[in-house]
């Protein structure tokens, strides 16, 4: 009949969407989260009653609809799919990390308090800057986590935008 298998279509299609989602991923990159609480139009946004329109607004967002523009909907369907695992699985991490974050550090710190006494306190007073870097570089572990989580729940709702006009105009 001259058509494809299915097989071949199929694996045309996965590739469609993987190739989609690494191009749309890229549009939010990680490190770029704490200067675009400067300068994009979202962030303006977090004031008042709507945090819709700043949203749609940034340059990422409009990047995404034209990088989506124009796919099926199946297609579409397979990439918002992917976003949302990646969405979940960021959660997984995050808690995972936070949790992680919250009682080693914490349990140790008890453990040596109780057995140094004094000297726990004598110990962080005599190395304060060593005391401080320590824990500032502790800390970028979750926030590294932290940053990833808000930006894969960002493209879930960059989706959830696409898919609203996307609806809007059928």
């Amino acid at each position: 009949m001259g058509g494809k298998e299915p097989v071949e279509t199929a694996a045309e299609q996965e590739l469609a969407c993987w190739g989609l989602w690494r191009r749309l991923k890229n549009e939010f990159p990680a490190w770029s989260f704490v200067p675009s609480w400067f300068y994009s139009p979202g962030a303006y946004g977090y004031l008042g009653v709507d945090f819709l329109s700043g949203f749609r607004r940034n340059g990422s967002t409009r990047r995404a609809f034209a990088l989506l523009e124009g796919i099926d909907d199946k297609t579409f369907d397979a990439v918002a799919a992917l976003a949302g695992l990646n969405a979940r699985r960021q959660e997984q991490m995050l808690r995972a990390v936070v949790i992680t974050y919250l009682t080693v550090p914490v349990s140790i710190t008890a453990l040596v308090a109780e057995i140094m006494g004094d000297n726990l306190g004598a110990f962080v007073r005599a190395n304060t800057v060593n005391c401080l870097g320590l824990a500032l570089t502790l800390a970028l572990g979750p926030l590294s986590y932290l940053v990833s989580n808000w930006r894969a729940r960002q493209i879930v709702g960059v989706l959830d935008l696409i898919r609203i006009e996307r609806a809007a105009r059928a």
